[in-house]
């Protein structure tokens, strides 16, 4: 933890806690719930989002991500996160990371029960931005998702190769 961080108050801690979990979890909604149509606008312009050896740059590519995964066909995704964890807090940027479990099938609802797919930790980079008026937000600038668990010959929606 750095001096920054240190330097925050308990009460300060928590409600950054609070709000980078939600942005986070607040993503996995849109990508189980709405085929990521609007998953880029968690994202920075230039960000970059790296499945296991695969890496997209940009809001475009982050769109074509999830346009590709809906063009597969219909798709049943739960991301469940959990173990938020600061590891790095400056003024305007914060590294952190998650667990995920992901349980998904491709077919409609509702599909036999399954094991999850893929175990993961989730590192973000988010970095505070803000607008001439004073108003302020996280975004994520860099999203790399490290396999720990993953289920033999399971295909995924998304490249990571």
């Amino acid at each position: 933890m750095t001096a920054d961080a240190e330097a925050m108050g308990g009460r300060t801690r928590a409600l950054l806690h609070t709000e980078l979990s939600m942005l986070v979890t607040a993503l996995w909604f849109e990508i189980d719930h709405s085929d990521g149509s609007a998953a880029s606008s968690f994202f920075t312009a230039d960000a970059e989002l790296t499945f296991s050896r695969r890496t997209f740059r940009g809001t475009d590519q982050i769109n074509g991500v999830y346009r590709d995964r809906t063009a597969r066909g219909p798709r049943v995704s739960r991301h469940l996160m959990s173990n938020f964890h600061i590891l790095r807090h400056e003024t305007d940027r914060i590294d952190a990371v998650s667990a995920l479990v992901l349980y998904a099938q491709d077919g409609e609802p509702p599909l036999p029960t399954t094991v999850p797919v893929l175990v993961a930790d989730v590192f973000d980079r988010f970095v505070r931005v803000s607008e001439p008026d004073g108003e302020a937000w996280w975004l994520i600038a860099s999203r790399r998702i490290e396999n720990r668990f993953l289920v033999p010959g399971d295909v995924l929606a998304v490249p990571t190769e």
